[in-house]
């Protein structure tokens, strides 16, 4: 209990809840113990709701959903999935999928539906939203509503370009951890998006950034140990007028 409590107090929430969880197994009558782990889940999806996009949003109602496993009558966290799934509609994209999620909503608390605006937000202003988060850091919650409006919204060039830049910066946090092989998937998935753009196809896009993404792609590949990847990204970037001496020297070609 007091490793649990003591984690709660720090925000630290994935140690408070498997902390709770742990205890309660051993002793699922004890009612206080059931209500304090239903609180840690509750405190975690708070936190989660805040990171932003579908990713926090559809943790917090996972762990929202646990605490009312705990505690299903609980008004105050009825009405926190409800106001989570509304959220969660207002960024949906397709029409069934948020009347479905507002629905789930007002069966939990009617009120939280009736005081939210019908319809999902402005393509505008979700790429507003996504660009934010990745301003602040949370690429990965960027990137999952990005490649949402890019799946909808593929003729958009600024969804399609934001994506690609964020990818780049995904990938190269994923070198700097050490992660090549995740950094190269994220530089490939950029460059494939940067070849969907209609300037960039006409020459027209930031040469400095495109030779940018096409070097970090042969590196990625190269420090993960995959040859023929890197092989094949060398190939595609002199394909676009690119020359890497030295990369082809790593790779031992001439």
């Amino acid at each position: 209990m007091a490793e649990a409590e003591r984690a709660l107090a720090e925000a630290d929430y994935d140690t408070a809840v498997a902390s709770y969880r742990k205890a309660y197994a051993h002793t699922p009558w004890n009612l206080r113990l059931k209500r304090a782990l239903a609180v840690a889940h509750a405190e975690r999806a708070a936190a989660e709701r805040d990171r932003g996009g579908f990713t926090g949003l559809r943790a917090a109602e996972r762990d929202l959903g646990a605490a009312l496993e705990l505690l299903p009558d609980e008004p105050a966290l009825l009405r926190s999935l409800a106001v989570v799934l509304v959220e969660q509609a207002s960024l949906e994209l397709d029409p069934v999928r948020a009347g479905v999620l507002r629905e789930t909503a007002r069966a939990l608390a009617p009120d939280v539906v009736e005081a939210a605006p019908l319809g999902s937000l402005a393509l505008e202003r979700r790429l507003e939203l996504a660009y934010e988060l990745a301003r602040e850091g949370r690429l990965e919650a960027a990137l999952d509503d990005l490649e949402r409006l890019h799946a909808v919204h593929p003729e958009h060039t600024d969804v399609t370009l934001l994506l690609a830049r964020t990818q780049v910066r995904q990938g190269g946090e994923r070198a700097a951890a050490g992660q090549h092989r995740g950094a190269g998937v994220c530089f490939e998935r950029a460059l494939e998006l940067y070849a969907g753009l209609e300037n960039c196809a006409t020459g027209a896009c930031d040469t400095q950034e495109l030779a940018l993404a096409h070097q970090n792609r042969i590196i990625a590949w190269l420090n993960a140990n995959r040859r023929d990847e890197a092989g094949r990204a060398l190939e595609d970037a002199e394909r676009a007028g690119l020359r890497f001496p030295e990369l082809r020297k790593a790779l031992g070609e001439h």
